[in-house]
Formats: C-alpha cells, structure tokens, sequence
C-alpha cells in the first residue's frame, strides 16, 4: 500500500531543520506584527515535527519487537532531555538567584516528561510537547507490527472519528471548567497518524477524507479552547501540513538545513540555556543589540547542540544498540 521509495527521505532531513529553525524563531526576541506570527511560526514547526514523526514511525517499529521500540525511543529521548534539563535548571537557579533545592520537585517532575499534569510547569520550554511524542511511541507499540499495513480503510477513519470526538470533548471540557485540558495532545496525536497515512499512500488526494475529518475535529476544538487566539493554530496547522507534502513534492533539499536537522532534537531543547545568559549581558532595548543578541543565540544553540550530538547522543545510541540487538 505504501506509494514511497523508502530510500527517498532526503527532503525528510531538510524539512527537519527548517522545522527547528521554525521552532526556535518563535522563541527569539523579535518584535513581530503581531504576537500570534511568531506563534503561528513555532506552531508550524510543530506540526511538522509531528507529521514527521508519524511518516517514520512504522518503519521504525516494523524493524523491532515491541521492547527494543520502546527502549529504541526511550533512549532517543530521555537521557539527552535529562543531561540538558539538568544544564538549564541550573542556569535559570543561578540567573534568577533561586534557591536550588527550593525547586527540585519541578526538576523531577520535569524528568518525567509529564510535569503539566503533575502541576509543574516546563524548565524547557519547548519540551512541552515531547510527552505527547511518548504517548504516540507507546500506543504504537502496543499495536501489532503490522496493524497499519492490513487495517481497512474503513477502520482507519473510524479511528480518526474517534480521536477527533474525544479531541472536541476535551476542548468543550476545557472551554466549560476554564481548565487547561490537553487540546494539544488530540489534535498532535492526529497530526502523527496523518503521517503514517500519507505515508503508506504517499500522496495526499488518497487520505484527504482522514483530513476533512482532522479539519471538522481541528477548528471547533482550537476555538472552544482558545477563542480568538485559534487563528494562529488554524494558520499553523495548514502552513504545517502544505509545507510538508510540498516538500515531499519537489524533494527538497538544503545542505545547510540538513545539517540543522541532524542536531535538531537538541539544537531546540538547548537554545534556552544562551537565551537566558544572553538576556543577563546584552540589552536588547535597540535593533543592533537584538540582531547581536540573534546571532549569538543561534551560534551558541547551534554549538552546544553539536558537541551533544557528536559526543553525548551518538556514542550513547551505538552503546545502546548492542543492548537493543540482544532484547527480544
């Protein structure tokens, strides 16, 4: 069923950076028009991400058995997350002269990626999203290997309406109580099985009934949730998903984007640690010392994000592939 040549993933990588880069101009001091440009700029970032995600996911869990995918993405994940948790609580304990053990409950609840829903709020801002990156990796391991290759396409929508009324449901709960529901873990979670879909048909005519159900899920939901502010999660959203199938379209390709892509996971988690030292020595009350405050930031995550990648990330993922090699 799979219109993709598995070896043609180059514009995945490209995609990949742009995505981050994306992700991390949202974050940057600039003064946009309007607030919600630079939040629909990092909001598309994401649901590319996402969409990513989902596009590689089976054949990463076809090629293991359900404990070396789970172990395969734990280690993916966490102890990079950790090792830079760790830098940046400390950075913020000493920029903001915090006492260090007054906040230890927040670093631990952090390390468990789940800390909204432990009542604390996120030491790294972006990393916001990742618990729903777990979620997504823990559903499809407990689905068999070949769940998305003989599934009807029947059942496939009838598991999109399904995400879709429990993500209105919650976005009603949310916009009745005044609490801060979990929209975001629906509408992502749809977003990655988008993904897996485009990617077993390869063209985006063949799934655009799993979008119209996405779409009639997706706008109620973002208003009920954040009533005027929706605009920028509709405008988001569709530059997310256009941007993703145009670039598998043309194949693009950037040297320099994948290059970002390959030290993307800490290239954005890492960028808070020089914003926050940045912010202490450079005042950014006038445009030169924005554009230096700019530059700066983007050479010191990018750095950082480099010596992780090649010294932490890469030695720990071959470590761990002998492990994984001998799990059953």
């Amino acid at each position: 069923m799979s219109g993709n040549n598995e070896n043609n993933y180059g514009w995945i990588s490209t995609l990949r950076g742009f995505a981050a880069l994306l992700v991390f101009a949202a974050h940057l001091p600039i003064p946009w028009p309007h607030y919600l440009v630079g939040f629909a700029i990092g909001r598309a970032g994401v649901a590319i991400f996402f969409l990513i995600m989902g596009y590689l996911a089976v054949q990463a869990r076809q090629k293991r058995t359900r404990k070396q995918y789970l172990f395969n993405r734990f280690v993916r994940m966490y102890p990079v997350f950790w090792l830079i948790l760790i830098a940046t609580y400390i950075v913020k304990i000493i920029a903001w002269k915090a006492s260090f053990f007054g906040h230890l409950k927040d670093l631990l609840f952090n390390a468990t990626l789940f800390n909204d829903f432990l009542g604390s709020g996120c030491i790294i801002g972006t990393s916001w999203m990742m618990p729903i990156q777990v979620v997504f990796f823990v559903i499809l391991a407990v689905l068999s290997v070949d769940f998305f290759e003989y599934i009807s396409g029947d059942m496939m929508e009838k598991i999109f309406i399904a995400g879709g009324g429990i993500t209105v449901f919650i976005s009603l709960l949310r916009f009745i109580t005044g609490k801060p529901l979990p929209t975001a873990f629906g509408l992502l979670l749809l977003l990655g099985l988008i993904g897996i879909q485009y990617h077993e048909y390869g063209d985006i005519r063949s799934i655009s009934k799993y979008l119209e159900i996405f779409a009639i899920a997706f706008v109620p939901s973002v208003i009920l949730s954040y009533k005027w502010e929706a605009i920028g999660y509709i405008v988001a959203y569709a530059a997310g998903i256009a941007l993703f199938v145009l670039a598998d379209e043309h194949k693009v390709s950037s040297e320099a984007m994948n290059k970002l892509g390959s030290v993307g996971f800490s290239f954005f988690l890492v960028s808070d640690i020089p914003h926050i030292i940045l912010e202490k020595i450079i005042p950014m009350n006038y445009f030169v010392g924005t554009v230096i405050f700019i530059i700066i930031k983007f050479a010191a995550s990018l750095g950082l994000a480099y010596l992780l990648t090649m010294y932490v990330e890469k030695p720990m993922l071959k470590k761990a592939k002998a492990i994984e090699m001998s799990m059953k």
